[in-house]
């Protein structure tokens, strides 16, 4: 099987995982609600069982923000999450209609056996089926073979809790997919993990059920560090590379820059400062950032301003996450 970053392989490799390789795949988390309660379901608590949008890490209140991320990213792709997607199907719709404008190839995560009239509805270019703690696996079928019916590709997409024969029987037949993922650790979900399963780090080690899977013709394992180390890497990179040219976006994906830190009245001070020099910057509600070349320039001057000049490296995202802060 074609090897790729950290672990993975397959034998077929569903279009949104090829987008989602790439970096270019926009997490829509359509809502927090559900009516299963998965043991490993790994959703974080502030997200879990609420009513909120998310794109990536950006908190999504309008369609607007929606395509702020997109743009962001430059999207190639949109997977719809949550939660339940399907337990929101009005705003579903809304979102598809956008991704759609924007020329997005969508897929759907559900644990619904889906109907071909809803099917015919939806119009995603792909639908990821997970029958929750995979029980009642023969539901799927029909949703299966709608889906492929309509030119929709369409397969399982299971976390490596245990193998069931029943899953590679359903997708052989039906020349569907089967994605299986590393399960993974969190907040929410450790205690119940541990009580069942070894946990390294962040995840769980279970090669027997993985390799049972392989007997899957349309086959693909997702280890839990390749969202670190190539699609969320990747990702940062796009987003980096989308900022304004004074931040320097590192191999890592992460962007160095300075900040000045300071009240509004200094912060006004600090803006007509790097006006008078032509220096290029952005203002947040609390601190400006800008290129580290003012550090050597311009940084004794912003001090004796009573400003405070950092040399910062951070996640290109809406959050903006710190990862290191030094002061000049």
């Amino acid at each position: 099987m074609p090897k790729i970053e950290a672990g993975s392989y397959y034998t077929y490799l569903p279009e949104g995982c090829r987008i989602c390789r790439k970096g270019s795949k926009l997490v829509l988390f359509i809502t927090g609600e559900c009516r299963k309660s998965c043991f490993y379901c790994p959703i974080s608590l502030k997200r879990r069982g609420f009513d909120v949008i998310y794109a990536n890490e950006r908190p999504i209140k309008s369609m607007e923000d929606f395509i702020a991320e997109a743009e962001a990213m430059s999207a190639e792709g949109l997977a719809i999450t949550g939660g339940e997607p399907l337990l929101k199907l009005k705003r579903v719709f809304e979102f598809l209609d956008v991704a759609k404008k924007m020329d997005l190839h969508v897929h759907i995560y559900t644990s619904i056996a889906v109907k071909e009239s809803l099917l015919r509805k939806l119009k995603v270019d792909e639908i990821r089926f997970h029958p929750p703690e995979l029980k009642n696996i023969e539901n799927f079928r029909d949703s299966i073979l709608a889906a492929k019916k309509l030119g929709i590709d369409s397969g399982f997409e299971i976390p490596a809790i245990y193998f069931d024969r029943k899953i590679v029987e359903i997708v052989n037949e039906l020349d569907a997919f089967l994605n299986v993922n590393q399960l993974e650790v969190s907040e929410s979900n450790y205690k119940a993990i541990s009580s069942l399963y070894t946990v390294k780090d962040y995840y769980v080690e279970n090669p027997e059920v993985i390799k049972a899977y392989e007997e899957a013709k349309k086959f693909h394992y997702c280890s839990a560090k390749f969202k670190d180390v190539a699609q969320f890497r990747r990702r940062l990179i796009r987003m980096g590379m989308n900022m304004p040219e004074f931040y320097l976006v590192t191999s890592d994906g992460t962007v160095l820059c300075a900040r000045i830190d300071g009240d509004v009245g200094k912060l006004r001070k600090a803006e007509k400062i790097l006006q008078e020099r032509g220096f290029e910057y952005i203002k947040f509600e609390n601190f400006i950032e800008t290129s580290v070349e003012i550090v050597e320039k311009i940084g004794e001057l912003l001090k004796a301003e009573k400003l405070k000049v950092y040399l910062v490296e951070r996640y290109p995202t809406y959050d903006a996450t710190l990862v290191e802060s030094v002061e000049i």
